[in-house]
């Protein structure tokens, strides 16, 4: 059978910034959370994350899947109350460094050619213009910014490999006619650290990024689920799923603290946790595994606020993340490579799935509570509550290949997974909700909207699978995040994203 499902949780879990700062009448905690699940539906959606969200929001437009259909999405806990309301907000599409990284053997990455790659790639592209899309469209006030995406580099070494890596990715995507080209690379030193205001700045990558309020906007679009004309939709707040779903003469059954639910077309939108739907000799068990990151609030002091406040998104090479809110505060995370490479986060990061009493690593909250001040000219002095203000963990996932999981289960008719992100789904969720929408609805893989390495078939399962073994074997267990090897065993990051073995 399969391993335990991980819910209901017996703890309370970290708020987040993000949770912390939509608690009005608006929202939707508790919603449906005592109401009766009904018996059966067309279509349920299991998670109501951002992506049962944003699902819930494509299956339910006039003509889509859902519609003169019942759709149901039931949730473990509250709305966005798992990785999807505990990111950083940051909704920025990588570029030439993963394009690059996907090209590689297992398990760096795939060995994709160089136009799979870029394809990868310009769904992240795709996928920003959809979240404005989306916001200007339905005019939702989820504090959406678009601007540039700062990749600093703090070496020689590392400019010259993300200067080469630029001008080949550039060339691919002009060879594919992948749209316009408005990232630019700032190598000279100077230049670079004044534009970042990072010390030491060695070159910056610029490249179209954006932030949003990421529980404002799952809120938003759940909501609009809710008010469809077109589908009957339903979401159910506290209802988790207690086993796996059964099929029993073409309808799939699902077990939840409500009872029964069965349905034609079940989705497990759960990411980090899908493998506990399936045995533990099924691929589909492993394939996806949780890890655990942590962010934080910083409150800048006012060297950083009003018009001295930061323009920019930013990504460090080594990891670090930044958005600036609404407010003026800044969501920081990231920067696990340097601990990992330490030793300091070993087996207190990958498989857990606590984000609650404990789960704060005093490690992180080291790197996080100084990042600002060690990494910016002119932080400045931090007054009685600027600095790091709060912190929170949250469940993400690592992926074998790296890449989302999006299908139909192999041999099961009906039952579907739409998962996988890698820590990096609000740069892939949106493109992948739509794109899939559209496969439910014509019956045809929607090519216009997901690579065709997204997809889940029963080759690329048995082949990683097997590519995990044999590096296994040799080597010892590795893990891919942010495309990034990290220590699991005898495995260690190395400079650039390459890595060595440790005998």
């Amino acid at each position: 059978m399969t391993t335990a499902i991980p819910f209901p949780q017996p703890y309370l879990s970290t708020v987040s910034h993000w949770q912390a700062t939509n608690r009005g009448p608006t929202a939707l905690y508790g919603h449906n959370k005592d109401a009766a699940l009904p018996a059966s539906a067309d279509i349920v959606i299991v998670g109501g994350g951002m992506m049962g969200a944003a699902l819930a929001y494509f299956l339910t437009r006039p003509g889509a899947a859902g519609d003169g259909k019942t759709v149901v999405c039931v949730e473990a806990k509250d709305l966005a109350d798992g990785a999807s309301g505990r990111n950083g907000g940051h909704v920025g599409p990588k570029t030439y460094r993963l394009w690059s990284e996907l090209q590689q053997p297992y398990p760096l990455g795939l060995g994709l050619s160089p136009e799979d790659a870029a394809r990868v790639m310009q769904n992240e592209r795709d996928n920003l213009d959809l979240v404005q899309r989306l916001v200007e469209d339905e005019g939702l006030a989820v504090d959406f910014w678009r601007g540039d995406l700062l990749e600093t580099h703090h070496s020689s070494a590392q400019t010259d490999d993300s200067r080469r890596l630029f001008h080949e990715w550039r060339a691919t995507r002009a060879k594919l006619g992948l749209g316009a080209d408005d990232t630019s690379f700032v190598d000279d030193a100077a230049e670079a650290e004044r534009l970042s205001r990072i010390k030491g700045t060695t070159s910056v990558h610029v490249r179209p990024g954006g932030s949003v309020h990421p529980h404002k906007l799952a809120t938003a679009l759940m909501r609009l689920a809710i008010d469809s004309t077109a589908a009957d939709f339903a979401f159910f707040s506290w209802t988790p799923v207690l086993a796996a779903p059964v099929c029993v003469e073409g309808r799939w059954t699902l077990k939840t603290s409500k009872g029964d639910i069965s349905a034609s077309r079940v989705v497990l939108a759960t990411n980090a946790y899908t493998g506990t739907f399936f045995p533990k000799d099924d691929p589909l068990h492993s394939h996806i595994q949780p890890c655990r990151g942590q962010a934080a609030t910083i409150t800048p002091p006012p060297t950083y606020a009003g018009q001295h406040g930061l323009q920019h998104t930013y990504n460090t090479l080594r990891g670090h993340y930044l958005v600036t809110t609404a407010s003026g505060e800044m969501v920081l995370g990231g920067g696990w490579a340097p601990l990992l490479e330490a030793g300091e986060l070993r087996g207190r990061v990958f498989g857990e799935t606590n984000d609650g009493p404990g789960s704060i690593d005093p490690a992180l909250t080291k790197v996080l509570k100084s990042f600002m001040k060690d990494t910016f000219t002119g932080w400045g002095a931090e007054a009685h509550g600027e600095g790091l203000t709060r912190e929170w963990t949250g469940i993400m996932s690592t992926s074998k290949d790296w890449l989302p999981l999006v299908g139909e289960v192999p041999g099961s008719a009906g039952l579907s997974i739409v998962g996988g992100f890698a820590g990096h789904g609000m740069s892939r969720i949106f493109t992948t909700a739509r794109g899939y929408a559209d496969t439910l609805a014509t019956g045809r893989w929607d090519g216009a909207l997901l690579p065709p390495a997204f997809e889940l078939t029963a080759e690329r399962l048995e082949r990683v699978a097997a590519l995990h073994e044999q590096f296994v074997a040799a080597h010892g267990e590795a893990c891919v995040v942010h495309g990034e090897i990290v220590v699991v065993d005898r495995v260690e990051l190395g400079p650039l994203g390459s890595f060595t073995i440790v005998d």
